[in-house]
């Protein structure tokens, strides 16, 4: 019979080697797919192929020097059959730059670096509605400024964006206002109350409106708002276009006012002058 030319020895040895690794490659990780798409996969510290290990047996040739010799190689690991949980494959996220990263990555979703969202994809997400009144409280001088007011701000809300997980952040960026006698205002500021800017009642404002004549009039404000979105705590991304969110309406009564000289109270003389 033909002796081996390789040492028994040797081959084992490699064989558990081999066997070890392989076996190490198919421990199931802490990550599954939706994870490696957001990026949320767990720092690790190596991979098998994604870090460069590579694992073969040969079958060492013999000492006496025959040229009847074989080599095999243990089946290595390929990246591509790794399992999605393996979190090394990934690296380690402060390392990389992951809104670049698209290895795995499913296209049309967070990692796909042509995935782009529209102001029109924002179905899960409304702008808090804002707050509008006046000043005086309902009522109007005609020819003398009313001061208008709308309160709203920057604010966060979380929910599903096609899909995926996500924060979509509406920041005012406008304000328009129909005073319901046919004149309109777009302005870049909410405005305040004439207490909070120092001012006495009736003066003009930024936001304030003159009536012409005297009626009863319906207001609108709106406001206009930018967004922007992001996935899993990545940078902000900006979303072309806008989107206007009105107050619900509420009415104003202008009327005429006029000053005249008494003599004495009303409730004294009703009769008197202006009673």
């Amino acid at each position: 019979m033909k002796a081996f030319p390789f040492s028994a020895t040797a081959f084992v040895i490699c064989l558990i080697a081999g066997l070890g690794v392989q076996g190490a490659a198919a421990e199931p990780g802490a990550c599954n797919r939706t994870d490696i798409q957001l990026g949320n996969c767990a720092e690790a510290n190596g991979s098998i192929n994604g870090g460069g290990v590579d694992v073969s047996a040969g079958i060492e040739s013999g000492s006496n020097g025959s040229s009847d010799e074989s080599s095999g190689a243990a089946e290595g690991v390929d990246g591509d059959d790794a399992p999605l949980g393996n979190a090394g494959t990934i690296g380690a996220p402060d390392a990389i730059d992951r809104e670049d990263y698209v290895i795995n990555c499913i296209p049309n979703s967070p990692c796909d670096p042509n995935f782009t969202v529209s102001i029109s994809d924002l179905v899960n997400f409304t702008p808090a509605k804002t707050s509008t009144g006046m000043e005086p409280n309902g009522w109007a001088v005609v020819g003398l400024p009313a001061n208008f007011i709308a309160r709203a701000s920057a604010h966060t809300q979380s929910g599903l964006l096609l899909g995926f997980p996500a924060d979509v952040r509406f920041t005012p960026v406008g304000f328009r206002w129909s005073f319901g006698d046919g004149t309109t205002a777009t302005l870049a500021t909410g405005g305040s109350s004439w207490d909070d800017q120092g001012l006495p009642e009736f003066s003009d404002t930024v936001t304030s409106h003159r009536f012409a004549e005297s009626g009863s009039f319906v207001i609108v404000g709106t406001v206009i708002y930018t967004a922007e979105y992001r996935f899993a705590g990545r940078s902000w991304k900006g979303i072309a276009g806008t989107l206007a969110v009105s107050a619900d309406p509420f009415t104003a009564v202008a009327g005429q006012a006029k000053t005249v000289l008494v003599n004495d109270e009303c409730q004294a003389d009703p009769r008197g002058p202006g009673c």
